[in-house]
């Protein structure tokens, strides 16, 4: 859909001109230059492309009429005007995941919780009659009457009243709600009435714990300040800039206090983990519009207490409740369009960098890797699919039907590459861990309420019956993203190092393993061994042009920025490209040799070679 040299235009986030060698950044209806030397786009992807127009012919300003192009179409004042809804595409209906938008996906996840009895599905929003911020089906405890919602509703902000979001298999719950537009005895009156039906919830009758989570985490304005830091950090417009920069960088990222935002999320999360796992008390998270900071940390207390949100399909799931469903302003946030430039925040990247923190902690633990993390946050400015195209399903109900469009789910990724491009989302350790059942034993230490370390066997974390991830919110335990932030920058970018290479070498082990494990299972039931080799779909496997004669491995020409940029004197495309990788097997080293014989390994090294 989206070649690796295309660059949309919801992508761009300015455009400067070139002239006499000075750059200008140019804004929608701003003059264009009649002798424009180049144009710099600014992409939100952190990419900086820049196109010369010394060849285009002077007298006939194309290089004007170009980038007056480009100024009209990539800053849109109305939805209707996204390429999205001028590409004519036949649109199949996509069911890979519920949508949360009918009864039915409701009551599965209610189901699949078993917390039915509780919690109810409330029809009172049908056609947004009442709250156009909140989907027209939602859970809310089983005795709130509509009415009482109805009659709540006006008293907290954008009519966010408390909404189900989680509950654990002790029947201690997860809600969001906003805060309460006006402090008057009414207002208190109908919150203290919200609180008491959800205490009628807990399997105890014990009261919930209300949260506001914007007296701790950053607000939306904290958010874009620190993010615009980080794109002038992470966008160098010259060699010369990149390694003036290097000599401070550290002192760079500390100022744009980005890490400190995602440590900050992630503590909080831990704490309302806390609350529910330790405390068996329900949480009530809170903030002014509940569309922002409430689906970063909803998503992250699931993500640490439900292992079935680690899987692909789980997790794209609870972005599609939290985050879609539940109305974030993925429209005003990201930017797409010029009469909400100022509301733009990237909340979501935020809550995909804590994901990452998470994913580094705990490797095994998530299905997905960080490549398809990336991926994500590229995809929200395509302008093409309506899951990041919204501020609520109100808004994409109402602009899709008058449009008379039909528009992609992200979720659909055979819309955008190959199965074999797909296969990069696979984590190999996390195939070892779920389907070979590899959670060897080993020791973390993990600070409790008292500060005191307690020592805990990671296979115990890993174990299904648990599924909790004990996280080590330390500041220095939180890292700084490569992949997604220096991708385009081929000075930061290591050749045959980095996490593709780590990437490369775990699904090599992993194939391995699964190989000798079915050798093994063979030999235990004295039956004739597969001669030919089990492949697991992941995107690199061992291959060889002869048996015990390794080839050289393609890992040489790559870089730290794989599969997002070109393989520098390979010359290849670098966006999802080649599949097999060349590398000696495991059982290479230890054929008809004892591991602990090093004398034996030696020889049967210097066989292979």
């Amino acid at each position: 859909m989206i070649g690796p040299d295309d660059i949309t235009l919801t992508n761009i986030e300015s455009v400067s001109q070139v002239v006499n060698g000075k750059s200008r950044q140019l804004t929608a209806g701003s003059s264009v230059a009649s002798s424009i030397e180049a144009i710099q786009l600014y992409c939100k992807d952190f990419r900086i492309v820049t196109f010369s127009f010394r060849l285009c012919r002077k007298k006939d300003n194309q290089s004007r009429a170009i980038v007056n192009t480009i100024l009209h179409h990539a800053f849109p004042a109305h939805a209707n005007l996204l390429f999205g809804f001028e590409m004519r595409r036949r649109i199949t209906a996509f069911t890979g995941i519920p949508l949360y938008r009918t009864t039915k996906d409701w009551d599965y996840e209610l189901r699949r919780l078993h917390c039915s009895s509780h919690w109810r599905i409330s029809l009172g929003n049908e056609n947004f009659a009442v709250l156009e911020n909140l989907p027209e089906v939602f859970v809310v405890p089983a005795s709130l009457s509509d009415n009482q919602l109805r009659k709540a509703a006006p008293f907290f902000i954008n009519k966010r009243i408390p909404i189900w979001s989680w509950s654990s298999v002790d029947g201690v719950s997860l809600l969001r709600m906003s805060t309460l537009q006006i402090d008057t005895p009414e207002a208190h009156s109908q919150l203290a009435s919200m609180l008491y039906a959800i205490t009628l919830t807990h399997p105890h009758l014990k009261e919930p714990h209300l949260l506001e989570v914007h007296k701790v985490c950053p607000s939306v304005s904290d958010i874009q300040n620190s993010y615009s830091k980080l794109r002038e950090m992470c966008m160098p417009e010259s060699e010369k800039q990149f390694w003036q920069q290097d000599e401070r960088l550290l002192g760079m990222l500390e100022a744009t206090q980005w890490l400190g935002h995602v440590r900050t999320c992630l503590a909080t999360a831990v704490d309302v983990c806390k609350l529910i796992s330790m405390k068996k008390t329900t949480t009530v998270i809170q903030e002014p519009g509940d569309s922002d900071l409430n689906c970063i940390v909803s998503c992250l207390v699931q993500l640490i207490l439900d292992s079935s949100t680690r899987h692909l399909s789980g997790f794209q799931a609870l972005i599609q409740r939290e985050w879609v469903t539940l109305g974030h302003p993925f429209f005003s946030r990201l930017g797409h369009l010029r009469s909400r430039e100022e509301l733009q925040a990237p909340v979501f990247l935020l809550f995909l960098d804590c994901v990452w923190q998470l994913a580094q902690q705990f490797p095994s633990a998530f299905e997905f890797t960080e490549t398809y993390l990336t991926t994500l946050w590229d995809s929200t400015h395509t302008g093409l699919f309506e899951t990041f195209l919204f501020d609520s399903e109100y808004e994409r109900q109402k602009i899709v039907s008058s449009s008379n469009v039909k528009l992609m789910s992200v979720w659909d990724w055979s819309q955008q590459f190959s199965n074999e491009d797909i296969s990069l989302f696979k984590n190999p350790l996390y195939l070892l861990r779920e389907e070979l059942e590899l959670a060897k034993p080993g020791l973390k230490t993990i600070p409790d309420d008292a500060g005191k370390a307690a020592i805990l066997s990671l296979s115990s974390v890993w174990r299904k019956s648990s599924g909790i991830l004990y996280l080590d919110v330390s500041a220095a335990s939180i890292k700084f993203w490569k992949q997604c932030y220096l991708r385009w920058i081929p000075l930061a970018n290591i050749v045959g190092g980095g996490s593709p290479s780590s990437y490369l070498q775990h699904c090599i082990l992993a194939e391995e393993v699964i190989n000798l494990r079915q050798q093994i299972e063979s030999m235990k039931a004295d039956s004739v061994p597969r001669r030919t080799r089990i492949r697991t779909n992941l995107f690199f496997s061992y291959t060889s042009t002869k048996p015990g004669m390794p080839a050289a491995t393609a890992n040489n020409f790559r870089t730290s920025a794989f599969p997002f940029s070109s393989n520098g004197s390979a010359g290849g495309s670098g966006y999802f490209d080649r599949k097999a990788a060349s590398c000696v097997p495991l059982h290479t080293y230890v054929k008809h040799s004892s591991l602990v014989s090093m004398e034996v390994l030696e020889d049967d090294l210097s066989e292979s070679f």
